[in-house]
């Protein structure tokens, strides 16, 4: 699975992308944000928050109970703010 990073985001995790190999218990786009937080230390706190995050699977925006496959390509987006 290929994990794009957006904006800020990649100066947190330090890569604008990586190719990771979820654990089987990883099923669904909240699940892999919650993997996120555990494994990636930079990604703990926005991660964990509902809703913080915005997610695409293969370029089409999805909510956290979308089931994954190890073939898909996942973007995440942080917070937009405006002013």
């Amino acid at each position: 699975m290929k994990i794009t990073y957006f904006s800020w985001l990649r100066t947190k995790t330090g890569v604008p992308s990586e190719d990771v190999d979820p654990p089987g218990d990883v099923q669904t786009v909240g699940d892999l944000m919650a993997w996120l937080a555990e494994t990636r230390p930079a990604l703990t706190e926005i991660a964990t928050t509902a809703g913080a995050m915005r997610c695409t699977v293969n370029r089409r925006y999805v909510e956290a109970d979308h089931r994954l496959q190890p073939s898909d390509e996942v973007a995440v987006f942080p917070p937009v703010t405006g002013g």
